[in-house]
């Protein structure tokens, strides 16, 4: 496959082009407009089309007051640090909840860290649905992991097309 059909596939988004720390940088914004305190960058998971893991949909977000940086770890799970996914708990348990109020759990799901070794709560206290059912887990990655994953965690890309050729390239 050449490169030109690969990475042309759709319009320009806009903005200019904002190389990442390394192709497989899942954190950086390949887009940005603006400079200073108005300058944005383009989500470079939600630009995706859906069959790639994406929204298909051109999301901007300031860089200079976290919007940028709180989207990618608390929407994506993605790690400022490492440009990664955050890992996931080392296994699972649940915990009963003394003194519940009504509208609470009355059984929590807690995940074990293999950072701090803590069993952390990975839903709310609260017994509602939520959108982002992982948020509550990255949340606690973002604080305590520092860069830290578990060791072997690092197969988590799609390999599609940009994938294989990105091998190819030796990237």
């Amino acid at each position: 496959m050449r490169r030109a059909s690969l990475f042309n596939h759709s319009k320009h988004p806009g903005g200019i082009c904002n190389p990442p720390r390394d192709p497989r940088d899942l954190y950086t914004p390949r887009f940005v407009k603006g400079k200073g305190r108005s300058k944005i960058g383009l989500c470079p998971i939600c630009i995706e089309s859906p069959l790639r893991g994406g929204r298909g949909q051109k999301l901007w977000l300031s860089t200079k007051f976290s919007a940028f940086n709180y989207h990618m770890q608390f929407a994506h799970g993605v790690s400022a640090t490492t440009g990664r996914p955050f890992s996931p708990p080392l296994s699972y348990r649940t915990s009963n909840r003394r003194h519940a109020l009504k509208l609470e759990r009355s059984e929590i799901l807690e995940g074990r860290c293999h950072k701090c070794k803590k069993w952390v709560p990975v839903e709310s206290i609260k017994d509602c649905e939520v959108k982002v059912k992982e948020l509550f887990w990255w949340k606690h990655a973002a604080t305590c992991h520092q860069g830290s994953q578990v060791p072997g965690d690092d197969d988590f890309y799609e390999q599609d097309d940009v994938f294989r050729c990105l091998e190819e390239l030796g990237l």
